[in-house]
């Protein structure tokens, strides 16, 4: 016997789970007009950090005068756009960490020089990462 009426899709499991949808920027983004997104080259260089090759950064520019030590940073150094933790030293030292401790000699802290530009260009808020199937 046909039903009255064709069903369409599935039942979800999780649906008496579900309390509201979310929007992913309104989740990520605490300052729309000084955010922006960028996506992580083929480095494994912060695997550690949860960040890994092809995810979207979301970066808050306005919060780059207020890293601190620790934090996830994109800076422009001599040219070169990197993602890694920013260590503070003493004495103005600068040091930008990798964090994949499974292959520390690939990626050596950078140890930035004083005579070089270097700026701190936003502050990594989040990251959004798709799967791909079959892996």
């Amino acid at each position: 016997m046909l039903s009255p009426r064709p069903l369409a899709g599935f039942p979800s499991p999780a649906g008496d789970y579900i309390e509201d949808e979310l929007d992913l920027r309104e989740y990520l983004v605490a300052n729309p007009v000084a955010t922006f997104f960028v996506r992580l080259g083929e480095t494994e260089s912060m695997v550690d950090r949860m960040l890994f090759p092809g995810d979207v950064l979301v970066v808050d520019r306005s919060l780059a005068h207020q890293a601190r030590d620790g934090d996830i940073v994109l800076a422009d150094y001599d040219g070169a756009f990197l993602v890694k933790t920013l260590r503070l030293g003493r004495g103005g030292r600068v040091v930008l960490q990798s964090a994949n401790a499974a292959r520390v000699a690939d990626f050596p802290p950078i140890i930035v020089n004083p005579e070089l530009r270097f700026e701190v260009c936003g502050l990594v808020t989040g990251s959004a990462r798709r799967f791909e199937r079959g892996r």
